[in-house]
């Protein structure tokens, strides 16, 4: 019986390394080291099977960044164990007030301006570097911190990021 219970054992660790690709480990074993994770049994599995999908798509679709097919490369964050829909449970969405009337009118666009396609307002330097909000829900704070630092840049030519 002990030997059965060796033999599973053994069964299951091996099995488990052969669920991932070998020379993602040092790369995964970084990842862990560089954003805190620690995990114990079924979740390093889980995660570990999240992250090598992220990796593999990452990798897919920078390689389709250098052949112009993309304007922006992808990279590996502390996110990247976390399926799409855990984030967005974990971190979207401001958790205001409900049932809140507006008074907010419609806005109409002007008719005797162009409005470019784009703007990237880092080409003009009125951007600071992105903040994590982590859980607090504050989205709407954040984008109206950014708005004050882009505007005091144009009036001052100072970029000043809160800590």
């Amino acid at each position: 019986m002990q030997f059965l219970a060796l033999f599973a054992l053994f069964a299951v660790t091996a099995s488990r390394h052969m669920l991932f690709d070998q020379q993602l480990n040092e790369h995964w074993e970084n990842f862990k080291k560089t954003f805190g994770k620690h995990y114990s049994g079924r979740e390093e599995v889980i995660r570990r099977t999240i992250w090598e999908r992220k990796v593999a798509d990452i990798v897919r679709h920078n390689l389709q960044y250098d052949l112009g097919v993309h304007s922006f490369r992808k990279g590996i964050n502390e996110y990247s164990d976390m399926e799409y829909e855990e984030f967005v449970k974990t971190f979207n969405g401001y958790r205001g007030l409900v049932n809140l009337k507006s008074n907010a009118s419609s806005w109409i666009p002007s008719s005797n301006v162009r409005i470019p396609d784009k703007v990237d307002w880092r080409d003009q330097g009125l951007v600071t570097p992105v903040k994590n909000q982590q859980q607090c829900g504050s989205c709407w704070a954040f984008s109206t911190t950014g708005l004050s630092e882009g505007q005091h840049m144009k009036k001052t030519g100072q970029l000043v990021s809160p800590q």
